[in-house]
C-alpha cells in the first residue's frame, strides 16, 4: 500500500508542478504549491491523510481558475 501512496503522491507532484507553471491566478499557484508540499510529506511519512488533503487543495485551486475573457 505504501507504493500506491508514493505513486499517487508523485502523480500529484507532477500535476501540481504543471499547474503552477501555467497559472495566471496567484491563489491557484499557492494551492498548487501547497499540494506539492503535502505530496512530498506523503512520500516521506507514507500516510494517506496528507495525500487526501493535497488532492483536495489541488482541486480547489483548479476550481478557482477562471478565464477573464468569458466573464
Amino acid at each position: 500500500m505504501i507504493y500506491i501512496y508514493n505513486l499517487l503522491a508523485a502523480i500529484l507532484i507532477g500535476l501540481s508542478i504543471g499547474a503552477v507553471i501555467g497559472q495566471r491566478n496567484n491563489a491557484a499557484k499557492v494551492t498548487g504549491l501547497i499540494a506539492i508540499v503535502l505530496a512530498v510529506v506523503t512520500i516521506f511519512t507514507n500516510t494517506w491523510i496528507p495525500l487526501a488533503i493535497g488532492v483536495a487543495v489541488f482541486l480547489v485551486g483548479q476550481g478557482m481558475q477562471r478565464d477573464p475573457r468569458t466573464a
